[in-house]
């Protein structure tokens, strides 16, 4: 694919009238660039149409989203976005999945409310969400049964080949985007789409994690953790990975409850900590009945209007 700096580019500058979907083609990069001018409302909004049309059309079921009563495509469109996912995952083709995908109704639609940089911004990010489904990038997304606060249908990323300690998951991307207070209390709404904020312990604020690394569940024993890098972030592996094992990360130490009293990852489960502690007396209760006794003794804490975050140093 064909390099150019006038597409891009991310400035205040806007993109040259008019853009065609010819122009998002040539201009494009499988991986694209770590930048954006995205703000968080924006960023919110490419990211659920963006899972629409790739991820919930391949995994046939609706995914995370931040605004769940929101309906970004028509039924007979969701046939055609699978269709077009089909397609590319059997011949890989990015430009044609781009041009496809672009060209749904609902999506020109959607893209004329935006100037030109945006369109390019939402295009890429959609390359973000393709990337997960590449033969090159080792690895794919699957249904998640595990945690009750998804009621037990969600995702997790699944390694495909293997990733030696070290290793950078070049294309498994996180979007970061800071939040001030303002913005908290207009588009967090507790217990249904807070589900994917950071707090960065060096600028003091809280920052919205989207795009595909959004899929990567908690575990107290993490296969990889976040590397911020700029807006956005990568994943690096922090133990030798192999096929079939999940990505996770590890997201605080009080991430869920006290201690993360609430925790339902494999690591707890495996450890009989979080959600899966036994209760003395009950040392009988196998696996569910843990998690529904934890669940019982357990309740959401009360926040100033947010749940705990997963906290890094920038």
């Amino acid at each position: 694919m064909h390099s150019s700096s006038m597409y891009n580019r991310r400035n205040d500058v806007e993109v040259p009238s008019p853009i065609t979907l010819e122009n998002l083609v040539e201009s494009m990069k499988e991986i694209p660039p770590c930048d954006h001018s995205l703000t968080p409302q924006e960023l919110c909004f490419f990211d659920d149409f963006a899972t629409t049309l790739t991820v919930d059309v391949a995994l046939t079921f609706s995914t995370h989203k931040m605004f769940p009563r929101r309906r970004y495509l028509k039924e007979s469109e969701h046939v055609d976005a699978g269709a077009i996912m089909k397609s590319f995952l059997k011949n890989q083709d990015f430009c044609q999945a781009i041009i496809s995908l672009l060209n749904i109704g609902s999506v020109r639609s959607f893209l004329t409310a935006y100037p030109q940089l945006k369109q390019l911004e939402f295009r890429d990010h959609i390359l973000r969400f393709l990337n997960v489904f590449s033969h090159k990038s080792g690895f794919t997304i699957e249904k998640c049964t595990r945690y009750a606060a998804e009621d037990n249908v969600g995702a997790k990323l699944i390694s495909t080949r293997f990733w030696q300690r070290g290793d950078k998951i070049d294309r498994l991307f996180g979007v970061l985007r800071e939040l001030d207070q303002k913005e908290e209390e207009q588009l967090l709404r507790p217990g249904v789409n807070d589900f994917s904020v950071m707090y960065s312990t060096r600028k003091k604020c809280a920052q919205l994690w989207l795009g595909p690394g959004a899929y990567i569940n908690h575990d107290c024993r993490a296969s990889c953790k976040f590397v911020p890098n700029g807006r956005t972030a990568y994943i690096q592996v922090l133990r030798d990975l192999h096929p079939g094992e999940e990505i996770t990360c590890f997201y605080g130490e009080d991430f869920f409850g006290d201690n993360n009293e609430r925790c339902e990852c494999c690591t707890c489960e495996r450890r009989k900590k979080g959600a899966f502690a036994v209760v003395q007396g009950d040392e009988s209760l196998d696996s569910s009945q843990l998690k529904e006794t934890g669940k019982a003794k357990y309740g959401l804490r009360e926040t100033d209007s947010r749940l705990s975050r997963a906290s890094f140093t920038r």
